[in-house]
């Protein structure tokens, strides 16, 4: 994700939501072992084609602009790339404190694949309906890029590649437990951070 403040109430931000072809953090369904998730290289431009208007959210939460006004989308050979220019004073605020954390997407499956892989359950999504993406100052399910932000400094990395690795492990071997809250699931993922 790289972040450019514009003025004081602007930043553009953009930068990759997913890589295709690559395994997302150990994922939760209540009452089912923990997973993890590919996109299947092609799913989002196949989405794309279809049409329909997408959202840029906070969190998956909030709105904040949209493939019809300000959200640009396309897949490329590395995956799904986002351009948008944000102008809500919370998002901006948190993209000038160095909280934005990433990306994620919001989608409804149409088609998948499961399979085993070293003993862990694999989803292939085959073919989605992309719903929105989201700039997120919470941990994302896919960490394959890191976080910038460009002021009037040069560009300095907030969290490098081999940190998100090594915070993906930890997730990893954390303990399988399925009844978390959110609330408990975001504690457990800052206190797996250190």
């Amino acid at each position: 994700m790289e972040i450019e403040i514009r003025s004081a109430n602007e930043a553009t931000i953009s930068g990759y939501v997913n890589v295709v072809e690559r395994r997302s953090r150990v994922l939760r369904r209540i009452g089912a072992p923990p997973f993890r998730e590919v996109v299947r290289s092609g799913t989002f431009q196949k989405a794309l084609d279809k049409g329909g208007t997408v959202g840029l959210m906070l969190n998956h939460e909030r709105r904040l602009c949209d493939t019809d006004g300000g959200l640009e989308l396309r897949e490329d050979n590395v995956g799904l790339y986002a351009k948008a220019t944000v102008t809500d004073a919370e998002t901006v605020q948190a993209a000038k404190e160095g909280k934005l954390t990433g990306w994620s997407f919001g989608f409804r499956c149409l088609k998948d694949s499961w399979n085993s892989e070293d003993g862990m359950e694999v989803r292939t999504l085959d073919d989605i309906d992309l719903n929105e993406v989201s700039i997120l100052t919470k941990t994302p399910a896919y960490t394959a890029t890191s976080v910038e932000v460009r002021d009037d400094e040069p560009m300095r990395e907030q969290r490098s590649f081999v940190e998100e690795m090594n915070i993906i492990d930890r997730t990893a071997k954390a303990p399988q437990r399925l009844d978390f809250s959110l609330e408990e699931a975001e504690l457990e993922i800052l206190s797996m951070k250190g």
